[in-house]
């Protein structure tokens, strides 16, 4: 609130997102003034734009009747820490990287991982966010225990709790997470720790582009130290001889006899000696995975990691620079494509490969035809009942994660 008591806003910001400009974003400080605005927007029938670190603003299909924007940024911090049960509770606005740093001056690290360095704690839930170290955290939802969101109508809810393993029933959070604030705003969350390891280390490796190079660094998914793996390509036209080379970017964590014997063992599974690097080479790599700017296409593409090599030769030779990660069977691509049809091709291959393919950036004039996300069958047709039954007035995010063809897209 400001001095006159009046809840900040922003106005003359104009913000471009597919389908629509917000020229005016509303900043609440308090969980109560995020449950009023959201409240005067229900009353008004008024879609709402839900943005945090405005790291994946694109990463949606085109709005529909939005004009306001509600802003987390302004519900920051961490209000409650509990070391010794390695848990602690922060507000949607707070970025990751302060978190990390809470819980790290514990002794603990947070499981958490999200490409961009402004990314929130309730961005990274509502986009079930991961980056590279997810070949060793695991899912956003594994890391979450309670969460506080309001729903449509203002109501402010709350499910789970701090306590492990105190709910009973379906885990509404899990609901929640990945969802893109079109169920719900989320304001708040208690999270789980984990014990930082004694020793991290970082590698690079250099090496020719094959199949049999790329499974044998598939092939290390099975180190235990290894919490990160990403293999980065691009193609180059001016080499007519085919050859092409890799840089794979490692990380291990654990105790220093297992960090030991797992650096032993990767050079000896790949047969050449990897150099050292500082760990934040693996933050920049994640990082660069969000910067979006310069690219008139990001996707990303996940399959059975049998097939990963095969669709990431396939993404390369369509003139698109990968970063792969190996283990997990997700390959990130940008680029330009010429067709429409192109990009469709991609997905349908995908499909066929076991997984499916996300357009987190799109030229604007293939919007309209092409949907972002690739939710098909039973679970868009699940995903409407539910957007139906918690949002029937269409006011969080309309049209941007949920089918543009139902009554309020």
């Amino acid at each position: 609130m400001n001095e006159a008591g009046e809840m900040k806003s922003s106005k003359g910001e104009r913000v471009a997102i597919p389908g629509a400009v917000i020229d005016r974003f509303h900043e609440p400080s308090s969980v109560n003034e995020v449950v009023r605005v959201v409240e005067e927007a229900a009353r008004d029938k008024t879609g709402l734009l839900i943005a945090g670190g405005r790291t994946r603003l694109n990463w949606a299909n085109p709005a529909r009747k939005i004009s306001t924007g509600l802003s987390l940024v302004g519900l920051s911090g961490v209000d409650e820490f509990v070391p010794e049960e390695g848990v602690l509770h922060a507000l949607a606005g707070t970025p990751i990287r302060e978190l990390q740093a809470v819980a790290n001056a514990e002794g603990w690290e947070l499981a958490l991982d999200p490409p961009g360095a402004k990314s929130t704690v309730g961005g990274t839930i509502a986009s079930a966010a991961v980056g590279p170290r997810s070949q060793s955290f695991g899912r956003v939802a594994d890391v979450i225990l309670g969460l506080e969101v309001v729903l449509a109508e203002g109501l402010l809810t709350r499910c789970g709790s701090r306590v492990v393993k105190n709910v009973t029933g379906y885990d509404m959070a899990k609901l929640y997470c990945g969802s893109f604030g079109s169920l719900g705003v989320i304001c708040g969350a208690w999270l789980r720790l984990r014990p930082m390891p004694a020793v991290r280390e970082a590698y690079v490796a250099r090496v020719e582009v094959s199949v049999s190079s790329f499974e044998s660094f598939r092939s290390l998914r099975g180190c235990t130290s290894l919490r990160a793996l990403v293999w980065s390509e691009a193609p180059d036209p001016s080499d007519v001889s085919g050859s092409r080379v890799a840089q794979v970017a490692m990380e291990l964590g654990g105790s220093s006899e297992a960090v030991a014997d797992d650096r032993e063992s990767i050079v000896q599974s790949i047969g050449r000696d990897i150099e050292k690097v500082s760990v934040e080479h693996v933050d920049a790599l994640r990082d660069a995975r969000a910067e979006v700017a310069s690219d008139s296409l990001v996707l990303r593409v996940r399959v059975l990691g049998s097939a990963a090599e095969e669709m990431k030769s396939l993404l390369v030779a369509k003139g698109l620079d990968v970063s792969v990660d190996p283990g997990l069977g997700t390959i990130h691509a940008r680029g330009s494509l010429e067709q429409p049809a192109d990009l469709l091709s991609i997905r349908e291959r995908a499909g066929r490969a076991g997984g499916l393919a996300v357009f987190e950036k799109l030229p604007d004039p293939w919007r309209e035809d092409i949907d972002v996300f690739d939710e098909q069958g039973d679970g868009a047709s699940l995903f409407a009942t539910l957007k139906e039954r918690f949002d029937p007035l269409g006011i969080l995010n309309p049209g941007r994660f949920t089918d543009r063809a139902s009554a309020h897209a």
